[in-house]
């Protein structure tokens, strides 16, 4: 686990399809299936799909992403990887479909986990995949702002970012080389992990971060006063800022403390990846700004 760990998260050494046999195909399980699990069924939960659809996994390993997606929606899944190993764990999680042979065809919705940043050209694969596609990637400055580009490049192709994005411009996150964009998925740690935690000295940490992107080839209904919450750095002294992004871009939304009101209450909860709803913001020097009037919604 200590030594995938390192080759994933570290020097990603091991970012890489072969990895995934023997002993890591064994670590990969106990550790990171259970949070791939969560992280996947986190980013189809910023869309709306439909109930039963025809599911791809690519590059599926022993299929957390497909498994969430059945328990979430329905439907039935096809996992495509390159590893035996890693199918015939897949089949005894109970997914009948597998395949060393990518199809092409027949599918509503693809899903890509943990695998467009161990490939040379992940640009050429999503270009062939069907239906709504949604990837997740490692929340990792590199990983991050490669699946960000990759985003760029296919809505110049025609393609169309559903979440977490609401627009179709360039993502503003590019524009900075210290940007880049994540999500977050609380989540409480079975005991066996807790005990592989401590074991490792990994962290068994309550909330996860990803990479999500979710794409489509027809376009969104517009969302004018939805923004997605990008960055959540820590309190300043007399207010409170987040950054959040949406048609406008990438601004700060901040909250003097002395403005703190019940209307605007749900501000001092938001983490990354949530949408909120904004009325009566105002654009000062330092963002959009929420006085004791103004009003903010969960989504």
């Amino acid at each position: 686990m200590l030594e995938l760990h390192e080759g994933l998260v570290g020097d990603r050494a091991l970012a890489r399809p072969d990895t995934y046999a023997g002993r890591n195909l064994g670590a990969y399980l106990l550790w990171w299936w259970p949070q791939t699990y969560l992280k996947v069924q986190a980013t189809l939960g910023m869309v709306s799909l439909p109930r039963r659809p025809r599911i791809l996994d690519v590059g599926s390993g022993p299929a957390p992403a497909a498994i969430a997606a059945i328990d979430l929606l329905g439907g039935e899944a096809t996992c495509f990887d390159a590893s035996e190993a890693a199918l015939a764990e897949a089949r005894a999680l109970g997914i009948e479909r597998t395949t060393r042979v990518l199809p092409r065809e027949g599918f509503d919705l693809t899903l890509a986990a943990n695998v467009l940043s161990e490939l040379p050209d992940p640009l050429a694969l999503v270009r062939g995949l069907q239906g709504t596609v949604a990837i997740v990637e490692p929340a990792l400055r590199e990983t991050g702002r490669a699946l960000l580009s990759l985003r760029d490049a296919l809505l110049r192709e025609g393609w169309f970012a559903l979440a977490p994005c609401f627009t179709q411009a360039p993502c503003p996150a590019l524009a900075s080389a210290r940007d880049w964009c994540t999500a977050e998925v609380r989540w409480h740690p079975p005991p066996f992990f807790r005990q592989l935690a401590e074991a490792t000295g990994l962290r068994a940490d309550e909330m996860l971060s990803f990479a999500p992107l979710v794409l489509g080839r027809a376009a969104p209904g517009s969302e004018r006063d939805l923004w997605r919450v990008v960055g959540v750095p820590p309190a300043e002294k007399g207010k409170k800022r987040v950054w959040i992004c949406g048609p406008e871009g990438r601004l700060p939304l901040v909250r003097l403390d002395r403005d703190r009101r019940p209307r605007n209450t749900p501000f001092d909860e938001l983490r990354r990846g949530d949408r909120v709803r904004l009325h009566g913001t105002e654009r000062r020097g330092d963002g959009l700004r929420l006085d004791p009037e103004s009003k903010i919604e969960r989504a």
